[in-house]
This record gives structure tokens, C-alpha cells and sequence, in this order.
């Protein structure tokens, strides 16, 4: 369960990696795709001259209030909106530049979203199922799928998103539950859980079905597979596309789309002629995933999962 830091004392997660592979040009456009509180866009303010030009999307309007509140005064910012990042294309028309020489997707949730029990992402505080990163959407929230879905559908959230071996003995357990008493918090999951997992494997049972909700919830992977391409076609040539995940999941379809882009041909591999005319449209500037240092683990615990890929636009 990827968590980024937040503003409250934390520095982002990989930001002096983010900087070095991301700032190349010093007086370039940049976007982050998932701004949070600000921490990467500050940094990168810091490094960049004056007259570069800094942008950032979120879906969480609390992230944009904070992350405009966080970086008010700093000259190369130009605009903070509130918006999905695989909506990017439809708002990247109000700003000043519709190509980017960097671009940061981090997708990792922040210490802001996870320490609000009002959000209902932990299992540490009691709060409402919400895990919506967009409070003011109508989307079902956990409490709905949990409480209406059914086991094979729950067990495939949990298995799928999570990962977790035991899904369908937890998505039993909730139905049964759910005869009841629907489950409205997050102390009620949490005790659900415990009932059910090994005790040697509570902690990351609670952490695997927690995230799992969180995704489903959110629709991350759709999200990520929708806004790939999209931020590919937005980086300039010799622009670079950076990104931070932090569970295997987002790693592989990351991994995974970064390298097809790279290879460029797509006909089988019975083929010995190239027959699909497709370029490769990446460099990999990353040779394999850069990882947090022991230090930074050290301060921040929460980087301990973060994987960081980088590629460079080449046509």
C-alpha cells in the first residue's frame, strides 16, 4: 500500500531523484499529474530558473488546496486545477503550454489523505468507508461495494487489487457479516479482517485489503492505463516521463507499457519482417526502477515501497 509524504514535515518521496531525471531544462514547462500537497512541483521550482513554467492536476480537492496554498509566491508556478489526471488532455488547453520537457505521475496516496479518518483510507483510526479520492464525486464509495456486491466479485477485488491469498475465505467472512449489520466504518472492517487473517499476517492482510478497496474504489488501474499514452503524447521530443509506483500492480503496467513503447513493433514474434510500421517512441533513461536510499527509508518509511521509472520521448 504506496503512501507518499506529506507536507507536514515530510519531503516528498524521491524528490532529489525526481529533480535530477526530470530537470533538464532549466527554463521548461513541467507537469505533475498528481500534485498532492506540492512537494515535487516545489522542488523542482528550486532547481528550474525563473522564467520556467510549472503546472499540477489532482483529484483530491483538499491536495489542490493545500498544494496552491503550499506553492503560492513561487514565480514558475502557473496553474494547480483540480481534475483526474487521465482528464489531462481536455484541461491542458487552459494552460500557457500544451507540451511538457517533464512529467511526474505519482501514485502513491498521501499522508494528507491517509491520516484524515474522515477519508476511512487506514485501518489505524476509525472513520467513515469513503476511500474516494474525490470527496465531492458521486461515485459508489467502499461502504457500497462492500456492502453490496457480491462474494465472488468481492473476493476478486481483494485477490486481484490486493493480492491476498485467502480472498474468497474474506469475502465470506463480510458477506456473513453483512447479514446483520452492514459495514459503515473502517474500525468495523479492520475487526472483520483480524477475525479472519492469521495472526502473523494481520498487519498485512489489513494493509492488502484495505488497498484493494481503495483501488477498486478509485479505479486506479483504469486510470493509469488511460493516462500513459496520454502524457506520452504530451511530453516534448526529448522530454521525459517520470513515474513513481508503489505496489506491483501500478509497477508492472508501468514496466510493462514503458517497455512496449521502447520496442515500438508489435507483430508477433513469428514475423521476421516488421509488418505493423510501429516506432518505438521511448528511450528508457531508467535502466531498472530507482529505489528510495536506506537513509530515506530511514526518515520516511513510507518510501520504502516506492519505485521510480523514467523515459525519454524520442519521437
Amino acid at each position: 500500500m504506496g503512501m507518499k509524504g506529506s507536507n507536514g514535515g515530510h519531503e516528498p518521496v524521491l524528490v532529489q531523484q525526481v529533480v535530477r531525471y526530470l530537470a533538464t531544462v532549466l527554463d521548461g514547462a513541467y507537469l505533475d499529474l498528481t500534485v498532492g500537497p506540492g512537494g515535487h512541483l516545489k522542488a523542482l521550482a528550486q532547481a528550474l530558473e525563473q522564467d520556467a513554467r510549472l503546472y499540477g492536476v489532482d483529484r483530491d480537492a483538499a491536495a489542490v488546496r493545500l498544494a496552491q496554498k503550499n506553492l503560492q509566491g513561487l514565480p514558475q508556478v502557473k496553474a494547480i486545477i483540480r481534475t483526474s489526471y487521465s482528464r489531462v488532455d481536455s484541461v491542458v488547453s487552459e494552460f500557457g503550454d500544451t507540451s511538457f520537457d517533464g512529467i511526474l505521475l505519482d501514485l502513491g496516496i498521501s499522508s494528507l489523505q491517509l491520516d484524515d479518518p474522515r477519508r476511512g483510507f487506514s485501518f489505524r483510526y476509525d472513520g467513515p468507508l469513503d476511500m474516494r479520492f474525490d470527496t465531492g464525486s458521486d461515485e459508489p464509495t467502499a461502504a457500497d461495494l462492500i456492502n453490496t456486491l457480491g462474494e465472488n466479485e468481492l473476493a476478486n477485488i481483494i485477490r486481484n487489487f490486493g493480492e491476498q491469498r485467502n480472498a474468497g475465505q474474506l469475502a465470506r467472512a463480510i458477506v456473513r457479516e453483512r447479514q446483520s449489520k452492514m459495514l459503515r466504518t473502517t474500525a468495523e472492517l479492520r475487526d472483520l479482517i483480524l477475525k479472519t487473517a492469521k495472526t502473523s499476517q494481520e498487519h498485512k492482510t489489513l494493509a492488502r485489503v484495505f488497498q484493494a478497496f481503495r483501488i477498486a474504489v478509485n479505479k486506479e488501474l483504469e486510470h493509469l492505463e488511460a493516462v500513459l499514452p496520454m502524457a506520452v503524447d504530451l511530453v516534448s521530443k526529448g522530454g521525459r516521463l517520470a513515474v513513481i509506483s508503489y505496489h506491483s500492480l501500478e509497477d508492472r503496467m508501468v514496466k510493462r507499457y514503458m517497455r512496449q513503447q521502447v520496442k515500438g513493433c508489435v507483430c508477433p514474434e513469428t514475423f521476421d519482417v516488421c509488418v505493423c510500421g510501429r516506432r518505438p517512441s521511448l528511450k528508457m533513461v531508467t535502466r531498472r526502477a530507482v529505489t528510495a536510499s536506506p537513509q530515506e527509508q530511514q526518515l520516511n518509511p513510507r518510501s520504502r515501497s516506492a519505485k521510480l521509472r523514467v523515459a525519454e520521448k524520442i519521437t
